[in-house]
């Protein structure tokens, strides 16, 4: 499954990289690092910042200025990757609401992927298994363990009950988002932890989606949900 939701089209006209329009456009805003990427199959260009609580009015201006630095227009983009949760209420749906209107409205293809999955990926591909996770909020956290394919599917827990996961692993590499003293504390409780990204970067999310266009891994946008933080199950209900 190539997304968290949403049906795969594997009769879209879009299949494939158009020479008219090579690019595939990656939109990261599901939590409050943000980021958007370019990639034609070989460049790639990305931008990243801090997205926080202007998500809704800074993903436009640093697309506009991403493709104006680059000389690209919005036509040359056949494809949409977009971050599809788990992740923030608002940032997910500042995300998917643009990625599902760059489709329907240029007739171009959309890809969702899962925000785990783009922390880890960079990792897995290495052959290195991980720990991804993205913040919840009020001291929680969503994590899943990643090799070669997921082995534990997302869960939302507190972040005790997480630094309780890393005391069971002998050694333990994690891959996301958390501040200083989150990472203080974990490394407290297991002296072998390593954290190998605070933040993700768009252009994985890119590579995973021009990937998966190739391969006619699509997602129908008019059905395409996010998957939201408080949608995840807790390991500890119905005990």
């Amino acid at each position: 499954m190539a997304s968290p939701t949403g049906n795969h089209d594997h009769e879209n006209a879009g299949l494939e990289p158009a020479r008219a329009r090579p690019w595939l456009l990656a939109l990261d805003t599901a939590t409050d690092q943000a980021g958007v990427a370019l990639f034609d199959g070989d460049r790639i260009i990305e931008l990243s910042w801090p997205g926080g609580r202007q998500q809704t009015t800074s993903v436009l201006p640093n697309l506009e200025l991403l493709l104006e630095r680059n000389g690209l227009a919005i036509d040359d983009i056949g494809a949409v990757a977009v971050a599809a949760g788990p992740g923030s209420f608002t940032g997910l749906r500042v995300g998917l609401s643009l990625a599902k209107g760059l489709a329907i409205t240029g007739d171009r293809v959309v890809i969702g992927v899962n925000t785990l999955e783009i922390a880890a990926a960079p990792y897995v591909e290495g052959g290195i298994e991980c720990i991804a996770l993205v913040p919840a909020g009020r001291g929680r956290v969503v994590w899943s363990r990643y090799g070669s394919e997921p082995v534990t599917p997302p869960v939302n827990t507190s972040f005790a009950e997480f630094l309780v996961v890393l005391r069971n692993h002998q050694t333990a590499v994690v891959a996301g988002e958390l501040n200083p003293e989150q990472r203080e504390q974990a490394a407290a409780i297991h002296p072998r932890v390593t954290w190998l990204m605070t933040h993700r970067r768009p252009g994985v999310l890119a590579r995973i989606g021009y990937r998966r266009w190739r391969a006619g891994e699509l997602d129908d946008p008019a059905t395409l949900e996010p998957l939201y933080l408080h949608g995840l199950p807790n390991p500890r209900q119905g005990r």
